[in-house]
């Protein structure tokens, strides 16, 4: 499964769970990028792939594509991974495969916040706390 939406100001919350495919990653790649178009101007991203798994070699790939491709348009984003030690080495390896050092990946949702806090509004920072409860 995922999701991909825009519901306050400029933060863009995705959703991944188990199993990814590469179909899945193809798909999220079509909806992230009308997400994108949608708004205009720089988003902050938060992803919730706590019930995601290691991805297969393929879609890590593509994986990486969609972040390198996101890059100019991401003033900061926070990953909120499983406490699986290898999905979050694989995810971290790919946050900075991407080369934007405004990304970064976290076990704790609290953390997660604090790094996202800093630069959203009041209404934004209300829908992130949302968001991160709904899991």
């Amino acid at each position: 499964m995922f999701s991909c939406e825009v519901k306050v100001g400029r933060l863009v919350e995705l959703r991944l769970v188990a199993p990814v495919t590469l179909e899945l990653v193809q798909t999220a790649e079509k909806v992230i990028a009308r997400c994108f178009q949608s708004h205009p101007g720089k988003l902050v991203g938060v992803g919730d792939f706590s019930r995601a798994t290691v991805f297969s070699q393929d879609v890590a790939a593509r994986v990486l594509g969609v972040l390198k491709a996101d890059n100019p348009r991401i003033e900061r984003s926070g990953i909120l991974v499983s406490p699986s030690a290898i999905f979050s080495l694989q995810i971290e390896r790919l946050i900075t495969a991407a080369a934007n050092p405004a990304r970064r990946c976290f076990h704790d949702p609290y953390d997660l916040k604090a790094h996202l806090g800093g630069i959203l509004t009041r209404e934004e920072h209300a829908r992130l706390a949302q968001f991160l409860g709904e899991r």
